[in-house]
């Protein structure tokens, strides 16, 4: 994702909802979409502290992003993490070596889904899928075993 793109796409998505584009919000976005992978509140809070932006604020700013659809919350790890994300329908692959995250779309996946749904007699609502390992890169760079 184009960072220059997404961060305008992002500030466009805050004037519509008529949602205040603070100095503390543009900083958040803007370090939200310079983040090349998945990145905690934690992270977040950490990176802004020196800049004046404090926990309460992170933490409002990246939920307000979740529900706002820019941002997606990861759930593999005992705490919540971050990505940036397209507004399409997709799935996440997780590297756990650099927290790089890709996002994938996958018609089998969701005619899979759909098919387990029939089966059981459920209607979905929703789902999520988030697929933990390791990239490429990691995968050349562990030694062999």
């Amino acid at each position: 994702m184009e960072l220059a793109g997404a961060d305008a796409r992002i500030q466009d998505q805050l004037n519509e909802r008529g949602i205040r584009n603070t100095v503390q919000r543009r900083a958040i976005v803007e370090a939200a979409v310079r983040r090349r992978g998945r990145f905690t509140a934690n992270d977040m809070v950490a990176q802004l502290a020196g800049r004046g932006i404090g926990r309460a604020t992170v933490f409002r700013t990246l939920d307000l992003l979740v529900e706002m659809g820019v941002l997606e919350r990861l759930h593999s790890d005992a705490h919540h993490a971050y990505t940036v994300c397209s507004t399409e329908h997709h799935h996440h692959l997780i590297c756990v070596g650099c927290d790089t995250v890709e996002e994938i779309v996958s018609p089998a996946t969701e005619g899979l889904v759909q098919a387990i749904a029939q089966e059981a007699g459920f209607q979905p609502r929703g789902h999520l899928l988030e697929i933990l390992g390791l990239c490429r890169a990691c995968q050349q760079r562990a030694p062999a075993s």
